[in-house]
């Protein structure tokens, strides 16, 4: 099982090499729309661009049985009886649409630049951006779509994400083992892809990770910070969740994720952000910070933990559910309000963060929170910062 991990980096790094190469040939071939004629100079460049596509989907698709048995000679199981079908994971999506379909969508989304006022070398480039994402998402996921089917012709159930080198905190934060029935979890233009685990064998493949704290582990400071940020690593290094994290900021005000295109937001930064008023100085001057909605609401956990705290609750002008009025505050902005390790450790907690090592019926829980919101509160209105 030593040349396991090879075995899946090095299928990983020819899916990436193959979906690029045809990625730059789909971004060259843009260069021929006219943007006085959108449609009809895309009937022209389609064809090609779709028979770029398409022909990469079935290399791709035909790569899952030769890594298999690469990946099963490993373990010292026997070659499959069964190989995939590549030519029928191509022409269509994730979703089983037509190729053709979803690569329209790069003359939709310029379309809908001009629209907003871009100029047409934006509504061009967004365009552009809009056919390479939507191309690499379509070529990646016939990838993994063909690996979890030889993986069911090895008779293997189980699976572990193989996260990309230098993967973004949406990967990192899913690093672990999966069951082959759920499906494999990505965002628009991601590279990670996936190796069978044995079904008898507790123990994850050496040099792969079981959790997304492994993964975190296994980076240098510098790359956690890269990742993570600087403060969202500092808050996970001094115990702080790091799925509550990654979730929260999926909701933080100013943060966008993938579907942004442009260079307002650039595709997959996640890492654009505003902040708000928190509350003011004692000479009046405002106080800024970073703060999230995401699990605010009653079905969320902030929101239920708030809810048992007694905390009020909205329902914001649109919204399907009732929130917590408590403001939750980002690690970003947690971390830079003290250098009282254990305070922050306390204040991460109360932000949801950070979670006590109890039952979620054990009645000490909610004792420990709000315990944790004492502590909070006074904290905060020494500094004039109103949350709740």
């Amino acid at each position: 099982m030593a040349d396991l991990l090879e075995v899946a980096q090095r299928h990983q790094r020819r899916i990436i090499k193959r979906s690029d190469r045809a990625v730059a040939r789909a971004v060259a071939a843009w260069t021929a729309i006219d943007m006085a004629n959108l449609d009809r100079s895309w009937q022209a460049v389609e064809p090609a661009v779709t028979a770029v596509a398409v022909a990469a989907q079935n290399l791709n698709a035909a790569d899952a049985d030769r890594y298999m048995n690469q990946a099963a000679r490993a373990y010292g199981d026997p070659r499959a009886t069964m190989s995939v079908n590549s030519s029928s994971f191509a022409g269509v999506d994730a979703s089983g649409r037509e190729l053709g379909g979803l690569l329209f969508g790069a003359v939709t989304t310029t379309k809908q630049f001009i629209g907003s006022g871009k100029t047409v070398q934006q509504a061009f480039v967004g365009g552009q951006m809009y056919l390479a994402a939507m191309m690499k998402t379509a070529l990646h996921d016939t990838s993994r779509s063909a690996d979890l089917t030889a993986m069911t012709a090895h008779k293997y159930t189980k699976y572990v994400r193989v996260v990309q080198p230098g993967a973004c905190s949406r990967c990192a934060v899913l690093a672990g083992v999966w069951s082959a029935k759920t499906a494999f979890k990505r965002h628009p233009a991601c590279k990670c892809s996936s190796v069978p685990a044995p079904d008898d064998d507790e123990q994850v493949p050496a040099g792969f990770h079981d959790s997304p704290e492994s993964y975190f582990n296994s980076l240098s400071e510098a790359e956690q910070d890269r990742v993570f940020t600087k403060a969202g690593a500092q808050a996970i290094r001094e115990g702080a969740d790091i799925s509550q994290l990654v979730t929260a900021r999926r909701g933080a005000t100013g943060i966008q994720y993938g579907n942004g295109i442009g260079r307002e937001t650039r595709a997959n930064s996640g890492r654009r952000m505003l902040q708000s008023q928190i509350g003011r100085n004692a000479d009046g001057s405002p106080i800024f910070g970073y703060v999230t909605t995401e699990g605010n609401t009653r079905r969320g956990e902030f929101g239920k933990v708030n809810r048992n705290l007694g905390a009020a609750e909205q329902r914001r002008k649109g919204a399907r559910y009732t929130s917590t009025k408590y403001t939750r505050l980002m690690p970003e902005t947690i971390i830079g309000l003290t250098d009282d390790v254990a305070l922050r450790q306390t204040l991460l907690r109360d932000a949801g963060y950070m979670r006590v090592n109890m039952a979620t019926s054990d009645p000490r829980r909610l004792m420990a929170a709000a315990e944790d919101r004492a502590v909070a509160t006074e904290f905060y209105r020494s500094l004039g910062i109103r949350l709740g």
